[in-house]
């Protein structure tokens, strides 16, 4: 008998600016936390993220992006955002950001 997983995820929103093939920005929900997640293809971009998909409390934002200088290096930022926000995000050829975004 095959049992079946439960999933973690309570919600997940594809976002602009998503494209078959160049970049693929997504959130997920877990409870009362949500998770965004940056894929770049093959060039570098910039992209701004509406995170409309918050709730209407401020969160505690723990950001994790690409760094400018380096393809091998991240940079960590902690910061307080909103659902007005829309952070830009500088994204390396093959590059990516992640995101957690935890209730104040």
């Amino acid at each position: 008998m095959i049992k079946s997983i439960p999933s973690i995820w309570d919600e997940t929103v594809v976002l602009p600016p998503s494209e078959i093939g160049e970049v693929a920005v997504f959130a997920r929900r877990s409870r009362h936390t949500w998770f965004l997640a940056i894929l770049n293809g093959p060039s570098a971009r910039t992209i701004r993220v509406p995170l409309s998909f918050l709730g209407p409390e401020p969160y505690n934002a723990l950001l994790i992006r690409d760094n400018k200088d380096s393809t091998a290096a991240v940079n960590i930022e902690k910061t307080v955002l909103k659902r007005d926000d829309s952070p830009v995000i500088e994204l390396h050829e093959g590059g990516g950001f992640i995101a957690r975004f935890s209730r104040k």
